[in-house]
């Protein structure tokens, strides 16, 4: 498994959906990146999102957009594009996806949300949705944008 170095271009992101609102930009945002509120003080701002504790999943950002402006993000019911941060591993239609860590920022991979078999439960903190197409490595697909956390309670 290696990350993507840049994100790629994503044209007419939103697939379907009409749930989308207008958020003022803190950080260089790209067409298809996943996005999080800012929560330093400020309103309706939104950054890429990179996976670092206190990220939550808003959207996904509809289109390119400079700090200090403003971007139009498909929210929660919408259905959009998103990228895979994984150059190496494809994940398939019918699996959640979650945030990534990536350095390029606001990219997916497959989120684990089966029981481990372990006698803990596991938080998935920063899922994004559930992809109703095949994403190949390094690729993009379509996301059902459903924005949770899901608990995994495991059983030994």
């Amino acid at each position: 498994m290696t990350d993507i170095s840049t994100f790629p271009t994503i044209r007419n992101v939103l697939y379907a959906g009409s749930n989308i609102g207008n958020f003022k930009t803190g950080a260089a945002i790209d067409a298809g990146q996943v996005v999080e509120l800012v929560d330093t003080g400020v309103d309706l701002t939104v950054h890429p999102l990179d996976g670092s504790a206190g990220d939550s999943v808003v959207g996904v950002a509809l289109y390119d957009a400079s700090s200090g402006g403003v971007v139009a993000v498909a929210l929660a019911g919408s259905i959009a594009y998103v990228a895979n941060a994984d150059d190496g591993t494809a994940i398939d239609a019918g699996h959640w996806v979650e945030c990534d860590d990536n350095a390029v920022k606001g990219t997916v991979h497959e989120s684990a949300i089966t029981a481990s078999g372990g006698a803990t439960a596991t938080l998935d903190l920063y899922v994004v949705g559930k992809l109703l197409t095949d994403m190949a490595a390094s690729g993009t697909a379509i996301c059902y944008i459903m924005p949770q956390t899901i608990t995994r309670a495991n059983s030994s």
